[in-house]
C-alpha cells in the first residue's frame, strides 16, 4: 500500500511542479520593456553659448553672432506597462543617453576681423518620461491601379510606311494593410552631467584648441521636451539650460532648443 502510494506521488509531483511554474508567471507579469535606439539632431540660430558678448563672456573678444548647434546620442529606455483592466500601453518610462553636443559661434567676418568658438560636449541625461497619448493601429488596405502606355513609331521608306506600336503594361498591386503599428507621445524631463570633450577658438583665421582657464571642463544643466513615437521612427523637441556656469567668474551658460530624429532600433516594446 505503502509503495503504491509512493509511487503515485512520484508521478504526480511533475505535475505539481508545472503548476506551480505557471502560477508564478502569472502572479508577476512583465511590466517593464526595454527600447534603444539613436537619435540626430541641429537648431539653427540661439541654441548654445550665451551671452557671447565679450562684456560678459570673457572666452570671447567680440560679439559673436550667428549660432549653430548640432547633436546625436544612442539611448536606453525603459517604459513601464499599464497593469489595468481595460487600459494598455505605457504610462511612466526611464531613458539615458550618451550624446554628443556641437555648439559654434561665430561673428561673421573674414580675415583680421574673423572670430568664431566651437565647443564639443558629452553629455549623460537621466529623463523621466510621462506618456500623455497612446494608439494602437493598423495599416489600411490599398489598391494601386495598373497602367499601361503605348508608342507609335512610323517610318517613311518612300514607297510603304513601317509602322510599328510598343505597349508597356503595369499590372496593379493590392496591399491587404493588417500590419499593426503604435503612435505615442511622451514629455518628459530630468537633469545631465555635460563634459567639455574639446574646444576651439578661432581668431583672425587662426583655429587652436582653447586652453583658456575660464573655460570649465563640465557643466550640469537640466531638459525637457516631446518626444513624438511614430512606430519606430523618433521625432523629439527638447530646451535644455545648463544650470552652472561654463566660465568662471561669469554668468555665461549652454542652452538653448534642438530638433531631432531618430530610429528604433528593434520594433518598439511598449
Amino acid at each position: 500500500m505503502k509503495s503504491t502510494f509512493l509511487r503515485l506521488l512520484i508521478a504526480l509531483l511533475p505535475l505539481w511542479a508545472q503548476a506551480q511554474h505557471t502560477y508564478s508567471t502569472e502572479m508577476h507579469p512583465k511590466t517593464w520593456r526595454f527600447n534603444s535606439g539613436f537619435d540626430v539632431g541641429a537648431w539653427w540660430g540661439g541654441t548654445g553659448v550665451a551671452p557671447l558678448d565679450p562684456k560678459t563672456n570673457t572666452l570671447v573678444q567680440s560679439h559673436l553672432m550667428h549660432q549653430t548647434a548640432y547633436s546625436g546620442d544612442i539611448y536606453l529606455e525603459w517604459l513601464h506597462k499599464k497593469n489595468k483592466p481595460g487600459r494598455i500601453g505605457p504610462d511612466i518610462g526611464i531613458k539615458t543617453k550618451l550624446v554628443w553636443d556641437y555648439f559654434t559661434a561665430n561673428n561673421g567676418g573674414d580675415g583680421n576681423g574673423q572670430e568664431s568658438l566651437t565647443l564639443n560636449y558629452i553629455n549623460v541625461p537621466v529623463l523621466f518620461e510621462y506618456c500623455i497619448s497612446f494608439k494602437n493601429k493598423v495599416t489600411s488596405p490599398s489598391y494601386t491601379a495598373g497602367s499601361s502606355n503605348s508608342y507609335t513609331y512610323v517610318y517613311d521608306h518612300g514607297y510603304y510606311y513601317h509602322v510599328i506600336t510598343t505597349t508597356t503594361t503595369t499590372p496593379g498591386h493590392y496591399n491587404p494593410g493588417g500590419i499593426p503599428y503604435t503612435n505615442a507621445i511622451f514629455v518628459y524631463a530630468g537633469p545631465q552631467i555635460c563634459y567639455l570633450a574639446k574646444g576651439f577658438h578661432s581668431l583672425n583665421g587662426t583655429e587652436a584648441v582653447d586652453t583658456d582657464p575660464a573655460l570649465t571642463k563640465s557643466y550640469a544643466g537640466f531638459i525637457g521636451g516631446f518626444c513624438f513615437y511614430l512606430a519606430n521612427l523618433n521625432i523629439d523637441i527638447s530646451y535644455q539650460r545648463g544650470l552652472t556656469s561654463i566660465c568662471t567668474g561669469k554668468n555665461v551658460y549652454v542652452s538653448g532648443c534642438l530638433f531631432r530624429v531618430g530610429f528604433n532600433l528593434t520594433r518598439r516594446k511598449f
